[in-house]
Formats: C-alpha cells, structure tokens, sequence
C-alpha cells in the first residue's frame, strides 16, 4: 500500500474522487480534451468531518475575496493559476484537533527555517503543475506526435517521482511523507516498467564511431568503432526476434509503425502506474495552501505588518482564551492606507467582550480581524499578528452583514432573530461567536431586551464571543456588574480631536459621537441646506 503524502492532515486522506480521477487520467493519455475537469476534480475534493461549518461564516468573513486579492504564487517572474475553490474548501475545513494544526504549522516552519526545503516545495509545485498541463493538453492525430506527447507525460512523472523521493529525505516535518510515499512507488513493478521504458527509449544502444576530417575540415571517413546495445533493459529482444516480430505482421496484413507499437507501450505502462499519480493531483493543492499563505505573508511585510505562526491551546485550557498582539485585518490590506495594527487580549477563558465606540471607529473591522486571525491560526498558518495565543474553537459563528434580497419575507430585525435563533439551535458549544450591531434594526428598549437576553444565553455555551453595540447606556450598567455574566469591555481609543486611532482600550464608550461623524461625511443642516437651494435655484 503506497502511504498518501498527504499535506494538510496528521491522519492522512485522500480527499478526490479516487474514480473520478482515474477515468480522467486515461481519457488524457488517450488525448481526449479534458478542460477544467481536473480543476473541479481539485476543487470538490472531499475534506475530514469538522465541526465548523462554512455557512456560519465564509460570507461574513469575504472568504473569497480575502483569496482572489491576497493569495498568489509568482516564481522566477511567472504568476501560477490557483485553484481558488480548493482553497476556499481547505480553508473553511477548519480543524479542530491540536495535532493536526501542528502537523501544519511544523510545516510552515521548515519552510521557513531551511531553504533547501523551501526551494524543493516550490520545484515540486512547478512540476507538478508542469504534470498537470501536459494531462491538459489536447493532441489532435494530425497534428502532434501523439506518442511524443505521452511519452513526456510519462518522463515527468518520473521527475515529480524522483524529486519527492531526492529532496525530501531529509525533512522533519509532515514533508517527509513526500520522500515515504515516492520511496514506496519506486518499490512498485509499475514503476520500475516505467524507468524501464523510459531508460529503453532515451538509450536503446551506443554506437562509437571514428570520423577521419580532410585539411579542408571536411568529413572524408566515418568508421564504426562499435555497437553495443542495452542488453540488461527489460524491453530490449535480439534484432533477429525485432526482425522476425515485423515480418510477421507485415506477413500477417498489420501495418504498424514503430511510434504506434511505442504508443501502445506507453499506455500500457501508464494506466498501470496512474493509481500512484492519483494523490499527486491532491497535493498540488496542498502546496498551492501553503505557498500561497506565504505569499500573503510576504505582502504583509511589504506594508510593515507581521504574520506569525501562532501558539494554539487545547479547547479546555483555563488560560485567556485569545491574545495577539499587533493584530490587523487582511481584509483592508490593498487599501491605499494600510491597516492599523492593534492589540487585543482577553482575561477569561470563555469571555464575551462587549464592544463599544464611534461609528466608523474600526469595531467591524477589529472584530472582523478576530474572527480572521482564528480561523487562519487554527487551520494551521500564518495569523495576522505579531504574536498571538489563542484556543483551539469548536466553531465560528459570524454575523456581519446584511443581506438584502428581493423574495425575503422578514424584515431586517426577522432576519437577525432568525440568525441568532440559527446560532444557539446548531452552533457547537465552545464556539468563537462575533456579532455585530446587534438588534439596531428595532427601537432601544426592545432592542435592549433581545440584547440582554442573547448575552445571556451566551453565557451558556461557554464561547468566546465579539459583541459590537451602540446601545452605551445599557452596556454601562452591564459593565457595573459585569459579573453577573463574565463580560469584558473594549472602547473605541479616541485622540485629542475625538478622532479613532483604532486603538481599543477597556472599558465602555461615552458617545457613539454620531453627529461628528455626520459632520465628516458633510451630513450637516447648513451643508445640506446649502445643497437644496442650489438645486431650487438650478430648477427655476
């Protein structure tokens, strides 16, 4: 049994559609068209049970747009195209055990503390990627030597082969499993047919010659020296058995050439060896994973922010259940102006922290960035922080945005209620939980009442949990007795000027400070006044 080199999990599975994937390998050597199936193949690729669920926060947390604007791989000045639903998947897949995040950061770390090995993942991934454009290319009969064409599919398969078995033998982390499993396919009859055939048809014999040159530099006499054959190869027969193997077909009405004889060869070693080929296809992807969260790491250091490789606690450590320090939010990183790092640290292990400040102060975005910084830390990269200590979650519960839609039947304040209903019928106890604004859509005092009564049951399933709100009166009172339910309290930090410095500190807001932010969008009476009287005096 040929060990799966899997990348991504301390248990190792094989995701794609084994079948699926071995029928489309044979159409490609038969030189049938094959498109993006490979890349949907990639991208429906099954991942282990995970008590997160995707629906419960890729939408919030514009998982695809975080993807399409910060993942790449550009090597040697050539931009590679990612598959970006696999991504999505084997981001949203989060786990939940402890060893297999580690298994993942030990990963990370090898790459980032020996280029040797760095430099091999990124080989690797070029020639797989090289593996997979040949199966996709089309060969039209009349146009390409079709025979020519397997026969590269097949000579680098054998690259991607060799290199997995000669440049990682010597790793320390879950990498090694590429050096195990090559190792058990060079043990394989199909591969050594394959190096066979292949040795066969790069040297079937060496002719020695001597060629006698004129005073003009001309060629007068060429004289063969010797002919050896390789002898030991499994494909080599005597001339005389090559010879009468021909007459005989030609005897019997069958023409064929030799390129044909070749393909049918070629075939044959092929479909036998694909079974092995089947988690190489996987592993592109898992590579994908990993080089392009560095690139994302990379692109953060250009702006002068950091990503660490974060310290992950078990689900029932008593410590502070979340700390980073310098914590950004890699949603706003291609914005002119980059983010603003800032520190957050929570004093309990299961804590709701009450979230209060001006409007446009940076609270969606930091309870954004939180929400981020769990779900990158915990599927095993780069978080976006200078350093961070957080606890392995069972989930993540996030409600940010609002979404309109021509059919709905509930109105603003429904459709919240069906949310938060949503989050304590199915969420999974010991969840991350980051609610924002919540129950703004209706008048204060019933609003107020939904708000106490969702902290409440928060309380019950022991999460930890963002809570924005504008509500400051009621949550001043909440921060008086505060442990009645274990809250904690973040504030908006203000400058001399009342401005954000996006910046939190504890405690409670005094004023959402509405009016000055009407004032700095031009939301004033005299502004607006002035701007209806222009328009009279346009209409007359």
């Amino acid at each position: 049994m040929i060990p799966i080199p899997d990348l991504l999990n301390r248990e190792p599975f094989l995701g794609i559609d084994r079948e699926a994937l071995s029928d489309l390998l044979g159409l490609a050597i038969l030189g049938r068209e094959i498109g993006t199936e490979f890349h949907d193949l990639m991208a429906e690729a099954e991942t282990p049970p995970t008590t997160w669920r995707p629906e419960f926060f890729e939408q919030d947390l514009f998982i695809d747009r975080l993807i399409a604007e910060s993942f790449e791989i550009k090597m040697d000045g050539v931009q590679y195209p990612i598959n970006e639903r696999f991504l999505r998947r084997a981001l949203s897949a989060t786990p939940t055990d402890l060893q297999t995040i580690e298994f993942r950061q030990s990963i990370l770390r090898e790459m980032d503390e020996n280029d040797e090995i760095l430099a091999s993942a990124k080989q690797l991934y070029r020639e797989l990627f090289a593996l997979l454009s040949l199966h996709r290319t089309p060969r039209y009969h009349r146009i390409v030597d079709t025979a020519a064409h397997n026969l590269d599919i097949l000579k680098q398969s054998r690259l991607v082969i060799d290199l997995m078995h000669d440049r990682f033998g010597s790793a320390r982390s879950g990498l090694r499993r590429l050096h195990e499993g090559a190792a058990a396919i060079h043990e394989t009859e199909e591969y050594k047919t394959l190096a066979a055939l292949l040795d066969y048809e790069d040297q079937l014999a060496q002719l020695n010659l001597d060629i006698s040159l004129g005073g003009d530099g001309r060629i007068r006499r060429v004289e063969v020296r010797s002919l050896e054959e390789c002898s030991d190869n499994r494909f080599w027969t005597r001339p005389i058995k090559r010879f009468w193997g021909r007459l005989r077909l030609g005897i019997g009405g069958y023409s064929m050439t030799n390129r044909e004889l070749l393909n049918r060869v070629i075939e044959r070693v092929y479909v036998s060896l694909s079974p092995a080929l089947i988690p190489l296809i996987q592993l592109l992807g898992q590579l994908e994973l990993y080089l392009a969260v560095r690139a994302l790491r990379d692109r953060a250091a250009g702006r002068g922010l950091t990503m660490c490789i974060p310290e992950l606690l078990p689900d029932h450590d008593t410590g502070p259940a979340f700390v980073c320090e310098d914590l950004w939010n890699p949603l706003l990183l291609h914005q002119e102006q980059a983010p603003v790092p800032c520190t957050v640290r929570t004093a309990g292990s299961v804590p709701i922290t009450v979230v209060t400040g001006p409007n446009s102060g940076g609270k969606t975005r930091l309870i954004q960035a939180i929400a981020l910084a769990q779900l990158l830390a915990q599927s095993g990269l780069y978080a976006p922080c200078a350093r961070g200590r957080l606890r392995v979650q069972n989930g993540l519960f996030v409600s940010l945005i609002e979404r309109e839609s021509a059919d709905q039947v509930e109105g603003r304040l429904g459709r919240e209620l069906v949310r938060i209903r949503t989050l304590f019928e199915e969420m999974e106890h010991g969840s991350m939980v980051i609610l924002d604004e919540l129950c703004s859509g209706t008048n204060p005092s019933e609003g107020i009442e939904v708000f106490t009564l969702v902290l409440q049951l928060l309380r019950r399933v022991d999460p930890v949990a963002y809570v924005t709100t504008h509500f400051l009166d009621h949550a001043r009172s909440l921060e008086e007795n505060h442990h009645e339910l274990g809250l904690e309290f973040l504030q908006v930090e203000l400058d001399d000027a009342r401005r954000s410095t996006y910046q939190f500190n504890g405690g409670v807001a005094r004023t959402s400070l509405a009016a000055l932010t009407a004032e700095r969008l031009g939301v004033t009476f005299e502004n607006l006044s002035t701007a209806v009287d222009r328009r009279r005096t346009k209409a007359s």
